[in-house]
């Protein structure tokens, strides 16, 4: 599995707050309990797949049935192109570099609304990858490689993306508050780095396999609705953030790119509370009984036992980790679908 891990880990989305550096050791907890030899009779769900390397060690693991949703744009281009996609072909890559951004009265070019945080060079071989004009089955794995070259001008996942202080790029090199190098270094050795690129890429696509999968971009509350599953199941159910994200700059940003457009920012209504306990209930209340269900938090809108008196309505533990001491400390547990949940949590 830590092959495997290490080849998936690099093709997968660079996202903030995910739980990737934890799904070898959640997966090891799981296969004391469900034996790897039945894992390929398995269904697995996952409601918030984020950067997608969950299903994909799994996949990767022998599993061949995939429900993988998220409601964000970006992890929906990547669902789509590591569990169907076909591989990228850098004949096909190096041409399109060679080419002219894409012309058409429908096509704003990047630049002119991402200049803050690009620039031009970075942008004109983001518009000739994920707006090529090629066969369908083309379309995805480019648009995926764009999105991961763009990413990889935030400093780091965790970081972000800088405003640029000037089009300049010896004025930049220059400056000492934020190092630009590595920036400048990645755009003008782009070739280097998109042939990188795409051979993690076409690399995980092996390591994945074939899979029977079905993608979602929804709310999980409208994919849990929809299912109709029988066991063995293994379910994956970390809520989202409010809203689009509860949007910081950098998902703004990758999602203004794939829109073509500058998106404005987005907020839902209701609280923390409600939208927590809401998506979190109707994930568990449509799974099958006897489904195993891997659950997160502790560090959002809820603390540790307040998440685990939710959880344990619908199942009873087989496993628990805690990442700290105390009830403000992150954690994340297996449990198994019970029909009555817990006695004592009602």
């Amino acid at each position: 599995m830590n092959g495997a891990f290490r080849k998936l880990r690099r093709a997968m989305l660079p996202l903030d707050g995910t739980i990737a550096d934890w799904v070898p050791e959640i997966m090891d907890a799981f296969a004391r309990i469900h034996p790897v030899r039945e894992w390929p009779a398995m269904t697995m769900v996952d409601f918030t797949a984020g950067s997608c390397l969950m299903p994909a060690l799994f996949a990767a693991s022998g599993v061949r049935r995939l429900i993988v949703n998220d409601f964000a744009a970006r992890s929906y281009v990547a669902a789509r192109f590591l569990f169907g996609g076909r591989k990228i072909s850098m004949d096909r890559v190096a041409g399109i570099l060679k080419s002219s951004r894409p012309k058409s009265k429908r096509h704003v070019p990047t630049f002119h609304f991402a200049c803050d945080y690009f620039l031009e060079p970075v942008c004109e071989i983001f518009d000739r990858l994920y707006h090529a004009d090629v066969p369908e089955q083309e379309k995805i794995g480019l648009q995926y490689l764009a999105i991961r070259w763009a990413l990889g001008f935030a400093r780091t996942a965790e970081d972000g993306f800088e405003i640029l202080y000037s089009h300049d790029t010896r004025l930049l090199a220059q400056m000492r508050d934020v190092d630009w190098r590595p920036y400048l270094s990645r755009m003008r050795g782009y070739r280097r780095v998109i042939a990188t690129l795409v051979r993690e890429l076409n690399a995980s696509i092996d390591a994945i396999g074939n899979t029977q999968a079905k993608i979602h971009c929804a709310d999980m509350i409208d994919v849990a609705e929809k299912l109709r599953l029988s066991t063995p199941v293994f379910a994956a159910v970390n809520p989202p953030t409010r809203g689009l994200d509860e949007y910081t700059i950098d998902d703004q940003l990758v999602h203004s790119l794939m829109a073509n457009r500058w998106l404005p920012l987005s907020k839902i209504s209701e609280s923390p509370l409600a939208f927590w306990i809401r998506r979190v209930s109707a994930a568990l209340e449509h799974l099958p009984e006897n489904a195993f269900y891997m659950v997160w938090g502790g560090d959002g809108s809820m603390h540790w036992r307040e998440c685990f008196q939710v959880w344990a309505l619908f199942g009873e533990p087989l496993h628990i980790s805690r990442l700290g001491q105390g009830n403000d400390a992150p954690g994340w547990a297996i449990f198994k679908r019970t029909k009555d949940g817990l006695q004592e949590s009602t």
